[in-house]
């Protein structure tokens, strides 16, 4: 694992230590802020599989709610785009929607704020799981999720992959609870992707593409290799694989650390020494 410094979104500002600063917008769009964090970096299927709580398959259902750390608003239709290579799901699911039905405005939430330095505007949208890759917290098949992501309608953020609705997904998730996202009031438990995109990939028919370029193997003995091969100014072609070969990865991760508890355990464990007594 590397860590770098990205200019993306982790999930609130108490969740990953982020910094908002204004930065210019678009031509025809007014003055939007920018999101920046710093986010450790993966290579591989394995790598993120690693540092997850749990990852799934399943599609995005709708939006939940929206809200900063300082407001929210009730749900309305998501206004992201899809990367052009992504932007058709060629196999949709039937119960997805574009235009969600609203949500009540949760208790306590006094209003849609644009973001500020210390409000970064956040998107909860509800999964339906389909498949678990790696289990965790008793999630299975056919339960639904609320996964947050920065709100890319209201801030900028490089390194972040809008979740579009009606698209199926595998995804890396960390849980989080009340304790981890103080400034969070309308969603008490949701998840998080990895690494922001690293933590996304897409589902198309049968084959799993990574959202983000970094994510060039299923293992990261592979991923090395790979890098190891590539020329100082590139970098291998991402990932192209299955939802089989996404949890073969989880099961070299969670051997791994597996193997790695037990050498921890080992240098613990005292050491002892017997002998004649009144001998050393």
């Amino acid at each position: 694992m590397r860590t770098r410094t990205w200019a993306v979104m982790a999930a609130a500002a108490a969740l990953a230590g982020l910094t908002a600063c204004s930065g210019p917008g678009s031509a025809d769009t007014e003055e939007r802020l920018h999101v920046e964090t710093d986010r450790a970096s993966y290579s591989s299927a394995e790598g993120v599989s690693g540092a997850a709580d749990i990852a799934v398959t399943g599609p995005v259902l709708g939006v939940r709610t929206r809200e900063c750390d300082e407001g929210g608003d009730t749900a309305t239709e998501p206004a992201v785009d899809p990367p052009a290579e992504d932007g058709v799901d060629p196999g949709p699911d039937p119960s997805a929607t574009g235009s969600p039905a609203p949500t009540a405005t949760p208790s306590g939430i006094a209003g849609d704020g644009a973001g500020g330095p210390e409000c970064v505007p956040m998107v909860f949208l509800k999964v339906r799981v389909a498949a678990v890759v790696k289990p965790g917290f008793g999630i299975s098949g056919g339960d639904e999720i609320v996964v947050g992501d920065i709100d890319t309608d209201k801030v900028t953020a490089e390194g972040t992959t809008p979740l579009v609705v009606g698209r199926r997904y595998a995804l890396y998730l960390r849980r989080m609870t009340a304790p981890d996202h103080p400034g969070i009031t309308s969603v008490p438990t949701f998840w998080i992707p990895v690494g922001g995109d690293q933590g996304v990939f897409f589902l198309n028919k049968d084959t799993v593409r990574p959202a983000s370029a970094d994510i060039v193997a299923l293992t990261n003995a592979e991923a090395e290799k790979k890098l190891g091969a590539a020329s100082g100014t590139s970098r291998p072609e991402r990932l192209r694989t299955t939802v089989a070969g996404l949890r073969e990865a989880a099961k070299v991760a969670a051997a791994g650390q597996r193997a790695s508890a037990h050498r921890a355990a080992k240098q613990r464990r005292p050491s002892h020494t017997s002998g004649p007594p009144g001998r050393p």
